[in-house]
């Protein structure tokens, strides 16, 4: 018999899950590739271990493996954010450790410690950094994404190769260099040719990017041969790949193309004997291109929702290939199937293999389901009208607990969720911390203001120039929208991370009414410091950003830097960094809670040690969540 439901305040709710069951037992997992002769591989996440990178492999056989002993922990850093750490092939698997950035290498048919490809320093003293290591089709050779860091210049770029025939270490040697950022290198099917991306700054790579190619042979690219396939400073490359038959295939988009023209969305393009053909001309985003079954297999985002579509190579016409999730993954290729990773709307995220019939097979779950279906609240999306004659999107979550039930009218209190990047994107499916939150009686509004990824250049683009005032504009007419339509009460709080976290700075400052309090994670506060102090793949994000430079709008710069607005904030906010954060420094957070205490405004500050930009501890990853919810709940119940 079911207990009926407790009338109770939505602020009462007790949540139907612990700060430390949203994290217990949970991982996560990224970078899925093949070796090409049907095993799987992926890096998963571990909290429980500080963090660690795993290595794992699924066998043709189907048994689960795990590849790395501690403490090794396959990430990178290049460019700070990193990429793909690692490739599987030839029997062997190549990885980035994290705490030496060296390449390691793993016997698969003879399992045992990694050994080091590559030396600690090259020999002018500098720290070698890799991304995106690729072999050769006949397995000598691997190149890769190349950083060198060290000295009193930023680091500098490039892409490198190493001889696999070679016993002991070796310092790679520099195969393509000149631009100021690489990434993506590919080899074609039969080896002899070799694309990758690269550009420049002022730009970052989704506003524009070059696709390159070149005659690979013998560890060497030939520079006088190198040939420029499509990109430029208005076009974006996003992905490619070789077709089977070696033609590259890749997506791109248009700057200042009608939102309505398919020049404005991702679109797929081959080129063949040295001309560009478009194989599609949709208004809605491809991205993540793979070849699989003489088709070709990609993701696409129709109004931000993603899928896995098939693409016919001769006539593009795209055609669903269906799956129970509510999000989906990079797909990979694995013969009569597909892995990918999904998030369903009422479970966590599943490692799964989608066959051609469409059955399902689920290899690994994110952590466990133990939570009631009356306890997990589904997404709802949201496309709401703007102030300025535009239209935004997100996704609204209810609060939901089978334990308690709300008086009758009244409206839940709302947790506003702003994504990082600002050039990123939110997307629906279960999420235990979300359960954490409407279980306890929040609803939760995740925005995907305009600048968000997935729905086309002209609403990418739309933040060129307006970041700290589009944005919260956005917020702000969201919130409008759904108090409109009764989904909300009066009292909202609001959350964010890195950008999402200057994001909630400059709404607590700029409107200091609409919200209760905040929490700005490894957040910018100061938009001055962050240039100053910022890493080389975004030293210049902030001029495109901001409408210049610093040298000529430090004006900007300081009048939508939150710190230079304190005296506007009514409402208390929490602050929470890493001590190692070397995407926001911690200079951004310390700054901001030395002026709220010197100012007496109510406020907690905490500080990390050992974390990077984004928690991955279990225990600060706990103690936040927790601290965060004793916080807004403190505030919420006085007011």
């Amino acid at each position: 018999m079911s207990q009926k439901p407790v009338v109770a305040s939505y602020v009462d709710w007790k949540p139907a899950i612990s700060a430390q069951d949203v994290f217990s037992s949970t991982v996560s997992f990224s970078f899925l590739s093949t070796d090409g002769e049907g095993s799987l591989f992926w890096v998963e996440l571990r909290p429980e271990e500080k963090g660690r990178c795993v290595l794992m492999m699924r066998t043709t056989g189907g048994e689960i493996r795990e590849l790395l002993p501690a403490p090794y922990s396959a990430r990178s850093r290049v460019m700070e954010y990193g990429g793909m750490p690692y490739v599987a092939g030839h029997g062997r698997i190549v990885f980035a450790n994290f705490t030496d950035q060296r390449l390691y290498g793993l016997s698969l048919d003879q399992p045992g410690d990694p050994q080091p490809l590559t030396p600690e320093r090259n020999a002018d003293g500098r720290m070698m950094k890799f991304m995106q290591p690729v072999i050769s089709p006949d397995g000598r050779w691997l190149v890769a994404a190349y950083e060198l860091e060290g000295g009193s210049d930023e680091p500098m770029n490039s892409l490198c190769v190493l001889d696999l025939n070679r016993d002991g270490l070796q310092e790679p040697r520099i195969l393509v260099s000149g631009a100021d950022f690489y990434k993506q290198p590919t080899f074609s099917p039969d080896g002899t040719s070799l694309a990758w991306l690269q550009w420049d700054h002022p730009f970052m790579p989704w506003n524009s990017t070059i696709l390159q190619a070149v005659p690979f042979a013998e560890g060497n690219a030939v520079a006088d041969k190198i040939q420029t396939v499509a990109g430029s400073t208005t076009v974006a490359v996003n992905d490619f790949a070789f077709s089977p038959e070696g033609e590259l295939r890749f997506i791109m988009d248009t700057k200042n193309a009608s939102p309505d023209s398919p020049e404005n969305f991702f679109n797929l393009y081959t080129w063949r004997d040295g001309v560009v053909h478009p194989l599609t001309r949709k208004t809605q985003e491809i991205s993540l291109v793979t070849h699989a079954r003489n088709r070709i297999l990609a993701m696409t985002f129709v109004d931000g929702a993603s899928a896995l579509t098939w693409i016919d190579d001769v006539t593009g016409e795209l055609s669903t290939l269906e799956s129970p999730f509510a999000a989906v993954s990079k797909p990979v290729s694995l013969g009569d199937c597909i892995a990918t990773v999904g998030t369903p709307a009422d479970r966590p995220a599943q490692l799964a293999l989608i066959k051609l019939n469409g059955e399902v097979e689920i290899l690994c779950e994110a952590s466990e389901s133990d939570l009631d279906p009356d306890d997990v609240s589904r997404a709802q999306p949201v496309s709401f009208p703007t102030e300025d004659g535009g239209t935004c999107h997100g996704y609204y979550y209810p609060p939901k607990n089978r334990c308690y039930q709300a008086p009758d009218g009244e409206l839940p209190p709302v947790r506003v969720l702003v994504h990082g990047g600002p050039t990123g994107m939110t997307r629906p499916g279960f999420s235990r911390e979300n359960a954490f939150w409407t279980s306890q009686g929040y609803a939760i509004f995740d925005v995907n203001y305009r600048g968000s990824l997935g729905f086309g250049r002209a609403y990418r683009d739309a933040l060129l120039g307006q970041w700290g005032v589009l944005e919260i504009n956005d917020v702000r007419d969201g919130l409008k929208y759904l108090r409109k339509q009764g989904l909300i009460g009066d009292k909202a709080v609001v959350s964010g991370g890195s950008a999402g976290g200057y994001t909630v700075q400059r709404l607590l400052t700029h409107f200091p009414d609409l919200f209760a309090t905040g929490a700005s994670h490894f957040g910018i506060g100061n938009l001055v410091t962050l240039q100053n102090l910022t890493h080389k793949f975004e030293s210049r994000y902030l001029e495109g950003l901001l409408g210049g430079p610093m040298t000529t709008h430090r004006h900007v710069f300081e009048e939508r830097s939150p710190i230079n607005h304190l005296e506007n904030l009514k409402s208390p906010m929490i602050i929470f960094q890493g001590s190692e954060d070397r995407v926001v420094p911690p200079e951004n957070s310390r700054e901001v809670a030395e002026i709220l205490a010197r100012k007496k405004i109510m406020h907690e500050y905490h500080e990390y040690e050992g974390e990077g930009h984004g928690f991955r501890q279990k225990i600060n990853l706990v103690d936040s969540l927790e601290k965060e919810a004793g916080f807004f709940l403190k505030v919420l119940q006085r007011k």
